[in-house]
């Protein structure tokens, strides 16, 4: 199988898991940021659908992969952004809510490697 073809795979499935962490698209993340209200879960699905679509198609389109490293560096920038002024929120959250104290414990180191990923 095509290695570059499997990143994006995996990238789709990295960004599929929006679904569980969100409770199935519940207000509990948003609630923390903003950035991840019931709408904005969707539009991280929407951007993993654009991710398998591609999968077995990037050389069509070379220059899309730009657009995607551009989306997860955006994703990790607001995770650090986020990281630097709540990072002392993730232990209470953790004890709070497991699922959602995870969620915002790692997504955007995730972002972060899939944008390397997708810019190289």
């Amino acid at each position: 199988m095509d290695r570059t073809a499997l990143g994006f795979k995996i990238a789709a499935l990295y960004n599929a898991h929006i679904v569980l962490f969100s409770k199935g698209f519940s207000e509990d993340l948003g609630a923390i940021d903003p950035l991840f209200s019931s709408s904005g879960c969707v539009a991280v699905l929407l951007w993993g659908a654009a991710y398998l679509t591609l999968a077995n198609r990037y050389r069509v389109v070379p220059t899309l992969s730009f657009v995607f490293a551009v989306e997860k560096g955006f994703y990790a920038l607001h995770w650090m952004l986020w990281m630097s002024d709540h990072s002392n929120a993730i232990s209470p959250l953790l004890n709070a809510d497991p699922l959602t104290g995870f969620f915002y414990a790692i997504y955007g180191a995730g972002d972060f490697v899939f944008m390397l990923f997708f810019a190289s």
